[in-house]
């Protein structure tokens, strides 16, 4: 795997790397890898990969600037690259929020969801990545019911409806607008809910904003102009690809003096908003890097929850690894299945020379018995190995084939 996150790069270098869905449909449509997925969030964009022949770290590198349109020569210094045991214990950690901005975070699990269903029906998946993600989905789903870790989880709305509270504590008295009603802005819009009744929502699909008419005003798109100016705080978790809300349209909106809006949370990747907003009188500009510096009220709690986690965590990665050194072993006794059903067929047809007489629907049956036979001795063999033998064992047994042969 090979990718770039909150860790080793800021927003103004990971909004250049967010692939939109288009984009990644059309990667996965055409992969260059046996198998490939392709993780995009407002927090890091990583590209799984498994083939055969062998990638190198710049190849994937290079694989992932060419899908955001990027020079690897001017970004390869942000990106972090991981292979066999450590690509599996670090996908395990981001899947259960360990490597979150948020430690814990539910938010990413189903991200990762998403986007390994996305990978699997198109097609570009195949049965190493199905098992990383299947085994890294299982052990984070331990996580949340065997811990309680789940249970003081926050997440980036959470952290931003900090960030709100923290500005304004008298937030029942103020107004809220947010843009944007996906999975982050419809969780930013329950948290609101709790602590003030004077919301505006817009979103691209107005029908998406009206579905909360009961509880808020809806607002279109493009009408945004006209409720910025009464809103005391502004969350934006739109997906664009340039920001839509600038110094000059809030200028434009509120007038040169305003008022304008006292807090711009922006929760977007690309960002929803120029940095320049912050430079309006009163108005204060927060991206989800800001939201990092926040520290949780109950961060200490969840840290004496981190070692549980992470032993469930090692269990899950660990299961992988050993199905993943078990696979070269099978495919070993496939060929020897293989193999076998060859010498079968060839005693079978040694028998059947015998019986020239014999009808030519006889003599298939008697083929398929052989094959059948061999084939079913070699899979009740490889799973009886599979379930009873450690690998260093199973590789023993097929070497010890192999000198019974006269191999080298």
């Amino acid at each position: 795997m090979a990718g770039m996150s909150h860790k080793v790069a800021d927003i103004a270098v990971r909004e250049k790397f967010y692939v939109p869905m288009e984009a990644k449909t059309a990667a996965l449509r055409s992969s260059p890898f046996e198998e490939l997925l392709i993780l995009s969030t407002c927090n890091r964009t990583e590209v799984y990969a498994a083939d055969s022949r062998g990638i190198s770290d710049d190849e994937l590198v290079a694989y992932v600037c060419s899908l955001a349109g990027q020079r690897p020569e001017e970004f390869s210094k942000f990106f972090y690259a991981k292979r066999g045991e450590e690509a599996a214990r670090h996908l395990m950690n981001v899947c259960a929020g360990l490597d979150s901005v948020a430690m814990g975070e539910d938010q990413i699990l189903h991200q990762i969801c998403r986007a390994y269903e996305t990978a699997r029906q198109l097609g570009a998946t195949g049965v190493v990545l199905n098992k990383l993600f299947q085994s890294a989905i299982a052990a984070t789903k331990r996580v949340k019911t065997e811990t309680n870790l789940g249970k003081l989880s926050c997440n980036i709305p959470f952290l931003a409806m900090k960030r709100i509270q923290s500005r304004f504590p008298d937030l029942e008295n103020r107004a809220a607008l947010v843009v944007g009603l996906g999975e982050m802005g419809s969780l930013m819009l329950k948290y609101l809910q709790e602590n003030t009744t004077r919301i505006y929502a817009a979103s691209r699909t107005f029908a998406n904003a009206e579905k909360f008419a009961d509880v808020l005003t809806p607002v279109r798109f493009e009408e945004l102009g006209a409720v910025l100016g009464k809103c005391d705080a502004v969350v934006l978790a739109s997906a664009c690809r340039e920001p839509f809300l600038t110094r000059e349209s809030l200028v434009a909106a509120c007038g040169a003096e305003g008022p304008f809006p006292g807090l711009v949370v922006d929760l977007g990747n690309p960002r929803n908003a120029e940095a320049a907003v912050g430079g309006l009188p009163g108005v204060e500009y927060v991206c989800v890097d800001d939201l990092e510096q926040i520290v949780s009220e109950n961060r200490r709690l969840r840290m004496a929850e981190l070692e549980a986690a992470q032993r469930i965590l090692k269990e899950g990665a660990e299961e992988f690894l050993r199905w993943r050194s078990m696979d070269g072993i099978s495919q070993e006794f496939g060929t020897r299945a293989d193999e076998l059903a060859a010498t079968a067929e060839e005693e079978a047809e040694k028998l059947l020379r015998s019986m020239p007489r014999l009808p030519e629907e006889e003599r298939e049956r008697i083929r398929t018995a052989f094959v059948r036979f061999a084939k079913k001795t070699a899979n009740d063999l490889l799973w009886r190995v599979k379930e009873n033998c450690a690998p260093e064992e199973a590789r023993s047994f097929l070497a010890c084939l192999e000198k019974g042969e006269g191999k080298p």
